[in-house]
């Protein structure tokens, strides 16, 4: 099958439910406009409704259950894939509160790139300077939602 590739983002949707890539995109030109990150940077999205992302945390961080969203960041710096990001659109409904399902995916896919820049939230720095990140992405975000 052939994945498509739009501004940098190869996106495949394994889900039932159409959405549209341009959801990544703008949360993608965000971040581009904020210098976090560079115009030739690429990444993946796959979107899952079925058990890929249960298995997948299993195998790769070793914790049982479904998750909203994981990222695998690319082992090789010399080239311009930032890595992959997997969201799973049944836990983003569930989660999803009062905000639309597009909002919330723009929040996981901003959330998965973050840690792909580097960003994590193991320990209580590194924590703060993450949610801060977001803080700030997600009010913008919900502008153009």
């Amino acid at each position: 099958m052939n994945t498509p590739k739009i501004n940098g983002i190869l996106f495949d949707n394994k889900t039932s439910r159409k959405i549209d890539v341009n959801l990544f995109v703008r949360v993608r030109d965000l971040l581009l406009s904020n210098q976090e990150m560079s115009s030739q940077d690429q990444v993946s999205v796959l979107l899952v409704e079925d058990e890929t992302i249960a298995i997948l945390n299993q195998k790769f961080l070793g914790r049982t259950g479904k998750t909203d969203v994981i990222s695998f960041p690319c082992d090789f710096p010399e080239i311009n894939f930032l890595g992959d990001i997997i969201i799973d659109i049944q836990v983003a409904d569930l989660q999803k509160g009062m905000r639309s399902l597009e909002t919330e995916l723009q929040f996981l896919f901003l959330h998965g790139i973050l840690h792909l820049l580097g960003y994590d939230h193991l320990g209580s720095f590194k924590q703060n300077q993450m949610k801060e990140k977001e803080n700030y992405y997600q009010t913008h975000i919900m502008r153009f939602s």
